[in-house]
């Protein structure tokens, strides 16, 4: 298997990405094919050798003919007056000719990059006007990135700990600081370092990251090619390079850290399972009235917990109990902790971690003779395949005076029709 681990020294941004490629092998012809369907919308496009102190990698320089000159929050980034939204961006990429496979990574980045704006600015991820993220140097960022990664074969990409720098810089929408909002979205549930001051990983550095990696600890590896990405800023306190060691994995399927599964990672269609962290909290109680049980379980559950559920047990000296189960996010750890100490009776808490296997979903709404219903639909056996929301089915049914089961299958109807084969 061909793996690749990306070491984000001094950050990470898209010319970095797209520099460290170039500088482990990939080709400048194949680079520049692979963004030639922007014609003349690019002006000028460079790779340049830049150096950090002794130090020297490669990065690209992108000058967009709708540009003018100025800091845009990007290293490499001019600022833009032509701004898209995302399916303006999916259309144009559309015209790139790109293979399905590096399509469907593509708009993978773009769509969390729309995310992460639209939480940052409050607005829907398809009402986001794009600014450094969506204009012609973030679409050469983001499909070479994705080309470059399938030129070189790799099959899986591994990342370091991310650094995310601090302070105040000036951008399209003012100023903000430092790690940029829709940067801090991004990371996640990403391991960072809190760095100097001075922005160290961008948007676009940190969508391709944490959505094309994983970031682990690559396994054993015969090491190919070593590429160097540079950013255009210095930093006094780290070299802002970013190092790409690109090679085969050694020993068969590679096993990641924190007993991670190796199998079912890597970049893929967005309609395939991912993996996700999750913590299993659990408790043992055996003074709790069925009344309070159901309690603490909605207020779990209110709380952003994924399942509660519970479970008959028999403690010391013979007398029943409960065993309390409640599966969270790693990110929501901490809080329900806290709130199942401070709600039940219990006096101590256990982890697990674990891992999810989780089908990709997807919320929707479908039009019945009764109202509109939403629906929750998950993609299985090639199709989506779903259900309505039960409760908006009662509301329904009280509110027009039919049986629940008569808006349940409406409901299912126009679920048949939305969920088609080809659709």
């Amino acid at each position: 298997m061909r793996i690749a681990y990306l070491d984000c020294v001094g950050g990470i941004s898209g010319d970095m990405f797209v520099g460290a490629l170039l500088d482990a092998g990939w080709s400048e012809e194949a680079f520049r094919r692979s963004v030639a369907w922007l014609g003349d919308e690019i002006a000028g496009l460079e790779i340049e050798t830049r150096r950090h102190a002794t130090l020297r990698g490669r990065g690209i320089l992108v000058q967009s003919a709708h540009a003018h000159h100025g800091h845009s929050g990007e290293h490499h980034h001019a600022t833009e007056h032509h701004h898209r939204g995302l399916k303006e961006v999916m259309a144009r990429v559309g015209e790139a000719g790109l293979e399905p496979g590096v399509h469907q990574k593509v708009a993978g980045v773009f769509r969390r990059l729309a995310e992460a704006e639209g939480h940052a600015h409050g607005a829907p991820p398809d009402e986001v006007h794009f600014h450094e993220v969506g204009a012609v140097d973030a679409m050469v960022d983001v499909v070479a990135a994705c080309q470059g990664l399938a030129d070189l074969e790799v099959d899986r990409l591994y990342v370091s700990t991310v650094p995310v720098g601090k302070g105040i810089i000036r951008a399209a929408h003012g100023q903000i600081p430092l790690p940029a909002p829709a940067t801090a979205y991004l990371l996640q549930d990403a391991e960072v370092r809190w760095a100097g001051d001075g922005e160290r990983t961008t948007p676009t550095g940190a969508a391709l990251v944490t959505t094309l990696g994983i970031q682990a600890s690559p396994p054993p590896m015969k090491v190919a090619a070593v590429g160097v990405g540079a950013g255009s800023h210095s930093f006094p306190d780290v070299p802002n390079i970013a190092r790409l060691f690109v090679g085969d994995a050694l020993g068969g399927a590679p096993a990641v850290s924190g007993d991670c599964p190796g199998w079912g990672w890597g970049p893929g269609p967005e309609t395939s399972p991912k993996w996700g962290a999750v913590v299993e909290l659990s408790t043992q109680i055996d003074d709790a009235s069925a009344e309070e049980l159901a309690v603490w379980a909605d207020r779990l559950r209110e709380a952003g917990a994924l399942d509660v559920f519970y479970l008959p047990i028999t403690m010391k000296k013979g007398r029943p109990g409960t065993l309390l189960l409640v599966v969270v996010r790693a990110s929501e750890e901490r809080h329900l902790t806290e709130l199942m100490l401070e709600e039940t009776s219990t006096l101590g808490v256990r982890r697990t971690p674990q891992w999810r296997r989780e089908a990709a979903r997807r919320m929707e709404e479908v039009d019945t003779p009764y109202g509109r219903v939403p629906v929750k639909l998950a993609f299985k056996a090639g199709r989506w395949v779903g259900k309505p929301e039960s409760a908006a089915c009662r509301t329904l049914s009280e509110a027009s005076g039919v049986a629940y089961r008569d808006v349940w299958r409406a409901a299912l109807v126009a679920i048949d029709g939305l969920t088609h084969p080809a659709d």
